[in-house]
Parts: C-alpha cells; structure tokens; sequence
C-alpha cells in the first residue's frame, strides 16, 4: 500500500518585519573580503585540476 502524502504549502511570512529583515539581507552587497576568499578558492581548485 501506499501512502499519501500531502501536498506541502508554501511557507508563509506573517510578521512583515521579519519578512523586512530577510528582504533588508539579501539585497546587502557582498564584501570584497568574502569575493578574496572565493578567488583564492577558486585558484586553488583550478591548480588541483590542471
């Protein structure tokens, strides 16, 4: 037998400063310590591979 499985809803954002805050976070720019950090890992993986 099989079982059912309910369809999940989306979630849902009630308290609008939360959903504030969450929106305020992801638009925030990236640091350029963070974009070092991905460059330095990336060179490392490209001499690995090669």
């Amino acid at each position: 037998m099989a079982a059912k499985v309910k369809p999940v809803q989306p979630t849902e954002i009630k308290d609008k400063k939360i959903a504030r805050e969450v929106i305020e976070q992801i638009r925030k720019p990236i640091p350029a310590s963070v974009y070092k950090r991905h460059e330095k890992k990336a060179a490392y993986i490209d001499k690995f591979f090669k």
